[in-house]
């Protein structure tokens, strides 16, 4: 996988998505995939913004706000983690650059059948 040299099941792009459409989209995603015997996905949730945005208005140097920080990608490891997704979720890990770097997950899928010990 570090090398990037891995075959995906099945992959979903988040990217763009509200926060509970999300998470929703996620979840169904995720265990219609392990019901179906995928075994590795990837979870697209995109980079996020830059730290600031440039105010188009007054050209380059002025009006620099604070743009939020990529909310899926901070939120997609934590509800990996949750007691529902963990019963379909094996392990997962941030993406080789060719299949998206940080604003990707590989998502290793539990065997159908098979539940936490």
């Amino acid at each position: 996988m570090t090398r990037g040299h891995v075959e995906i099941d099945g992959r979903i792009d988040l990217h763009g998505t509200g926060i509970e459409q999300s998470r929703v989209r996620l979840f169904q995603f995720v265990s219609s995939m392990r019901t179906s015997g995928a075994r590795l996905v990837l979870v697209i949730t995109g980079k996020g913004e830059s730290p600031f945005a440039r105010h188009t208005l007054h050209g380059s140097s002025h009006f620099h706000t604070p743009e939020r920080q990529g909310r899926l990608r901070r939120l997609v490891p934590e509800w990996l983690h949750e007691p529902e997704f963990r019963a379909h979720v094996a392990g997962f890990q941030p993406a080789h650059p060719r299949h998206g770097g940080g604003g990707a997950y590989y998502v290793k899928l539990r065997r159908p059948g098979r539940s936490l010990s």
